[in-house]
């Protein structure tokens, strides 16, 4: 014996799929924009270089330094449904992990040579960069996956 309204629970479970896939892709978008935002800009390379994949992490780089606008257009290729989907978003440059963690030295002498203003600039702050002194990817991955908790 069939049940009665059975089509209509499908199409509420559905829709809820639909529904939850667009949240929690919207998190991921504005979590990952927020990444390359924050990534620090000497030449604009390093926040360049942010790559999503799906199912294995990229092993891109590039030597463009459009200040992140490639980067940004690389969340265009975010698919369509997201769960159950292993997604990536990496950045292969050497130095990434300095910008995040820190490790520059601590007391700077001279600092790094600034073209434009012909004189020499302390860049960094105990160790990080002066514009993220605390790092930025991490504190936007616990954002998201608190916005994913909360969903």
């Amino acid at each position: 014996m069939p049940l009665r309204g059975m089509s209509n629970v499908k199409k509420m479970t559905s829709d809820r799929l639909v529904k939850m896939n667009d949240d929690v892709k919207g998190v991921y978008l504005a979590g990952l924009f927020n990444i390359v935002e924050g990534t620090p800009v000497d030449s604009g390379r390093a926040r360049n270089n942010w790559f999503l994949s799906v199912s294995a992490p990229s092993q891109k780089t590039t030597k463009s330094k459009s200040k992140g606008l490639a980067a940004i257009r690389q969340l265009r290729t975010m698919p369509q449904s997201v769960l159950n989907k292993k997604l990536y978003f990496t950045n292969n440059l050497p130095y990434i992990g300095l910008l995040e963690y820190g490790g520059y030295p601590k007391n700077v002498k001279k600092g790094t040579f600034n073209k434009k203003l012909k004189k020499y600039e302390i860049r960094s702050i105990s160790g990080y960069s002066k514009q993220m002194p605390r790092g930025w990817v991490r504190v936007a991955l616990r954002l998201m996956a608190n916005k994913i908790r909360k969903l």
